[in-house]
C-alpha cells in the first residue's frame, strides 16, 4: 500500500481506438462466429450471424456518418434534423429486427449477436489498448 501510483495521464498517453482495428475485430468476429454457428448450431444460425454482422457494419458506417455530421460546422443550423437520423438508426435496426423475428428467416439470437460485434469489437480493442500501453 506504500506505493506511490501516478494516475495522471496526459493526453499523449491516450492511444486512440483506430478505425480500421475495429473494422478488422468486427470482421474476424463475425467470420469466426459464423463458422462456430454453423459448426455447432445450424446452417440458419450461421447465416443469422452473418446477416447481424452485416447489419453491424451497416450500423458503424451510419454511427460514424450521423456523428460526423452532428459535430461539422455547418451543423449548426440542422441539429434537429441530424440528430432525427442519429436516433432514426436505432428504429431502423429496430425494424430490420422485428421483421426477422415476424418472418423467421433467421435466428434472432444469431442476428442480436452479429448486430453485437461492434460492442464486442471495441471492447476487444479498448482492451488491446490498454494493455499494450503499460
Amino acid at each position: 500500500m506504500g506505493e506511490n501510483l501516478d494516475l495522471s495521464t496526459t493526453e499523449s498517453d491516450v492511444k486512440p481506438i483506430s478505425h480500421k482495428g475495429i473494422l478488422f475485430v468486427m470482421s474476424v468476429l463475425i467470420i469466426a462466429g459464423a463458422i462456430g454457428g454453423f459448426v455447432f448450431v445450424s446452417n440458419p444460425f450461421g447465416f443469422g450471424l452473418i446477416f447481424g454482422g452485416i447489419l453491424s457494419f451497416a450500423n458503424y458506417f451510419w454511427l460514424d456518418r450521423s456523428t460526423k455530421a452532428i459535430f461539422s460546422q455547418t451543423a449548426i443550423s440542422s441539429t434537429g434534423i441530424l440528430a432525427a437520423k442519429y436516433i432514426l438508426r436505432y428504429a431502423a435496426i429496430g425494424l430490420v429486427l422485428l421483421l426477422v423475428y415476424k418472418t423467421g428467416a433467421f435466428p434472432v439470437t444469431a442476428v442480436i449477436l452479429g448486430l453485437a460485434a461492434f460492442a464486442f469489437a471495441v471492447v476487444i480493442q479498448g482492451l488491446k489498448n490498454i494493455f499494450s500501453s503499460s
